[in-house]
């Protein structure tokens, strides 16, 4: 993938997870990013590949895939692989595929915690702006939780929730 260049630089920090860095920190953001163009219909990686770094869209609609089924579409400011900078063994859940010419940012998950030792403020400028991103998700699904068990009924017994939860992760 080729490196982002100094102009391109400026205008990625209008897209998380890059809002946050500061004007000092662009020429190593340089150094570890990588911008890649997708054309239609072309998979940008598969359900259970090795996630290996978290990528912002910049152009173009991304639609998310888990059997057989489109589950997310995604446009500009959306970002994919975000696990994977806190996860080092974590795989892709789902396959993405470009619905329309994809241009990204990839910033490589490689060694974050090397990183944020080396380039305190640069790696922490990401990884604070993804946060935001996390919690949102994460509440998400919290909500969705509870309306399952809402509408599965107080009554439903422990071990029919088990079963349910086992479903649902595979």
């Amino acid at each position: 993938m080729p490196r982002v260049d100094a102009e391109q630089l400026v205008g990625i920090r209008a897209f998380c997870p890059f809002r946050l860095v500061a004007d000092e920190d662009l020429e190593q953001l340089g150094r570890e990013t990588a911008t890649s163009v997708v054309a239609a219909g072309a998979t940008l990686f598969e359900q259970g590949d090795p996630a290996d770094g978290v990528s912002a869209v910049l152009e173009g609609g991304v639609e998310i895939v888990t059997g057989g089924r489109v589950i997310a579409t995604l446009g500009p400011g959306s970002l994919l692989g975000e696990l994977s900078v806190f996860v080092p063994s974590a795989s892709r859940t789902a396959t993405a595929r470009a619905s329309s010419p994809v241009r990204m940012v990839t910033w490589r998950a490689a060694d974050v915690r090397a990183r944020l030792a080396r380039h305190e403020r640069l790696a922490t400028s990401i990884v604070a702006d993804m946060a935001f991103v996390l919690a949102e998700r994460l509440d998400r699904r919290t909500q969705d939780v509870v309306s399952l068990l809402r509408a599965a009924g107080t009554r439903l017994p422990v071990s029919e929730l088990e079963r349910f939860r086992s479903r649902a992760v595979e």
